[in-house]
């Protein structure tokens, strides 16, 4: 046999899961197209997967471990795709070999086991689960109907999802076994069609960035139209949704379509099926791809069109490492290509999105005006949803009722006049909701989960509390028992009457009706948010596109009041220039680039932190920095630690902080660097 030499082998930058701003060099055989290839190697004590990222420039190299296996017969990632992974790691300051190794399918994220001397293989089965809804619900223990409200509001979820809220296994399986949840089945096709259904009148766009603003019906069939366009040209299409729920409703409209040339990516499916998508749409020319968040890093042949559908939605920001936000991402790639369309679309879009229209870098994909075909009258009523006016318009029997909420819970909060100050959770800082078990009240954290005993009076001066806001809970007993009628939530598709918390990210889910009643929208101005406005604006117009024929809002608002206005004139875009103004003056986004840091630890004080910033800035000779704080965090005691916030506005030095991140990893000191948060709270 042959020895082999120096020359039959490279050295390669690989890119490992660790907590280290770097890559590592090794030994391996040479083979092509090894960039993007997955590896198992030697690190420290143990062994790891990492991914090539290059090849090395070190000439001194000395004592190189080699790579033991490379398990894949191509890469996992291309070059293309390479970049983009460094270009997100950079923007969001997350370590390289994090970054990759979180965006490829969890089942090539092989593990070593120490004891037993072998890799883990994690093929898992993920199972899905949706609730059914059934009348009583008295004989529930009380994290069983926790469990089941936690499903009703997600509308469909994984096991996994389940077990990080801290719900466990056997809960799961009782709610099954009494038949308040069902298991999903993977949405599984319905039948083969070796190639596509083109529309007659297909047509593709343009290359370029587009923002989408029209209905969802309207856009489902923009899509189809460019899809069935692209796989005419052996291009392929990506659309992403916010959640799974909506890629079931519109998957059969699709498959009927594009049979085989249709591909899923999601958390739902096992995980066989999805490496067997990731590696066959690498080779697959004509494609249509429905998929979630991490669906963007998908490797997709000859991909001509990204969609984001629902652009604004809070899911498409990523809550742990890597922390990217998915419209972020997909501007990167449409960088890195640039011989693809890239499309935001929503029934109401981002003031962001809005904002690239006005500075020529995006293009309206629709010019029409989404809203002047809507015949519903729109009214404004500061009345209790117990008015008799309300209550007659229900009552129509012939007339299809949808009540919008905007808030979850029995009650929203208790109040004390005299503390001026609501009811907060012990552990956390941050009041506690109102909610209902067997007709008995009960408190319960919102972050932490933690429930508390119902009290009439405030721990702190004995003053009687006030019940402030009605909740879902207390809309549903009370209209069942003013009206002696049943009321249903939107996903039990059955009854007259249906009640939800927000049409939110649910547009493709539920059908338009005859009433729509819209319970105190103004609610998100009292968030703390500076895009309090535009969750208004969005919380107000979303029921709008639902209703038929008559739209009511039950609020304090006026009908001159700006969101309104610009609704029953029908001037949409009033509305986002007077935003754009406002934020300019305030210098918020999309007119800066904000970097949210929050510090947590218990017993954390502001004059720690105020002496470790100082000492970064002259350790890393900052010379100039616009920043805010320290100052506590807005919910500033959570699950029992101090949380502390800094917020930097256009700071360009971003690799700078990762020497902030190591200053406080040595005082024992959480850091989370937020790129561009979706909240500052």
């Amino acid at each position: 046999m042959k020895k082999q030499s120096e020359k039959d082998f490279s050295y390669v930058e690989v890119a490992l899961p660790v907590s280290q701003f770097m890559t590592f060099t090794y030994r391996v055989k040479n083979l092509p197209d090894l960039i993007g290839r997955r590896v198992l190697v030697p690190f420290k004590t143990t062994k790891m997967t990492g991914i090539i990222t290059g090849f090395s420039t070190n000439q001194n190299i000395k004592n190189i471990r080699d790579v033991e296996e490379i398990p894949d017969e191509e890469p996992v990632f291309p070059e293309d795709y390479i970049k983009l992974i460094k270009k997100i790691s950079d923007y969001y300051i997350t370590p390289v070999g994090i970054t990759a190794y979180y965006c490829m399918p969890e089942g090539l994220r092989w593990k070593y086991d120490k004891k037993s001397g072998k890799w883990i293989k994690p093929y898992k089965e993920e199972k899905i689960y949706r609730a059914v809804f059934l009348k009583e619900t008295k004989n529930l223990s009380p994290k069983a109907k926790e469990l089941l409200e936690f499903i009703s509001e997600r509308g469909e979820i994984t096991l996994s999802q389940i077990k990080e809220e801290g719900f466990s296994v056997s809960t799961v399986n009782s709610l099954i076994k009494k038949g308040f949840i069902k298991e999903m089945p993977h949405i599984e096709p319905e039948e083969k069609i070796s190639s596509p259904i083109l529309q007659p009148s297909a047509k593709g766009i343009k290359n370029g960035i587009f923002v989408y603003w029209d209905s969802c019906d309207k856009r489902l069939k923009r899509y189809i139209e460019i899809a069935s366009y692209n796989i005419s040209k052996n291009r392929g299409t990506l659309i992403i949704f916010p959640n799974i729920s909506t890629i079931r409703a519109v998957y059969s409209r699709f498959k009927k379509i594009f049979g085989e040339r249709l591909f899923l990516y999601h958390d739902a499916m096992p995980e066989k099926e999805r490496i067997k998508n990731w590696f066959k749409l690498k080779k697959t020319e004509g494609s249509i791809t429905l998929g979630t968040l991490f669906s963007i890093f998908m490797p997709i042949k000859n991909l001509e069109t990204i969609i984001i559908e629902e652009e604004f939605s809070t899911s498409y920001k990523n809550l742990r490492k890597p922390r990217f936000d998915v419209r972020r991402v997909a501007f990167e790639l449409y960088r890195i290509k640039r011989d693809i369309s890239l499309i935001y679309a929503a029934s109401v879009p981002s003031v962001e999105s809005y904002y690239l229209i006005t500075k020529g870098i995006a293009r309206p994909l629709n010019r029409k005006n989404p809203i002047k075909d809507i015949k519903a009258s729109v009214e404004i009523k500061n009345l209790p949803i117990t008015d008799h006016y309300i209550k007659n318009l229900i009552k129509q029997k012939n007339k299809k009722v949808l009540i919008v909420t905007n808030r979850k819970g029995y009650f929203s909060y208790l109040y004390c006049p005299r503390c001026e100050d609501e009811v907060k959770c012990t552990r956390c800082d941050i009041p506690l909701k109102v909610y209902t078990e067997e007709k008995n009240l009960y408190l319960q954290c919102e972050l932490c989960g933690k429930k508390f005993q119902y009290t009439q009076e405030c721990p702190v001066c004995e003053t009687p509390l006030r019940e402030t806001g009605y909740g879902l809970e207390k809309i549903k007993e009370t209209i069942k028992k003013e009206l002696k009628t049943e009321i249903f939530s939107t996903e039990e598709k059955k009854g007259r009457i249906h009640i939800t918390t927000t049409l939110t990210g649910k547009g493709f889910l539920i059908e338009k009706y005859h009433y729509v009643i819209n319970i105190n929208p103004d609610f998100y101005l009292f968030l703390h948010d500076f895009r309090g406005m535009e969750n208004l604006f969005r919380a107000v117009l979303y029921p709008y596109y639902k209703a038929e024929e008559r739209y009511i809002i039950l609020s304090g608002l006026e009908k001159d009041s700006f969101p309104i206005k610009t609704i029953i004139r029908k001037d949409l875009h009033s509305f986002y220039l007077s935003q754009l103004k406002e934020r300019k003056q305030l210098n918020l986004p999309p007119f800066s680039k904000i970097i949210l840091l929050t510090f947590e630890k218990k017993n954390l004080t502001p004059h720690l932190i105020e002496t470790i910033f100082d000492r970064w800035i002259k350790e890393s000779s900052i010379k100039q920095i616009d920043y805010d704080g320290p100052y506590y965090a807005f919910y500033s005691y959570v699950r029992e630690k101090k949380r502390i916030q800094i917020t930097l506005k256009n700071f360009k030095e971003k690799e700078k902080l990762k020497n902030l991140f190591r200053l406080t990893e040595k005082k024992g000191i959480k850091l989370i660097i937020d790129i561009e948060p979706k909240k500052l709270a």
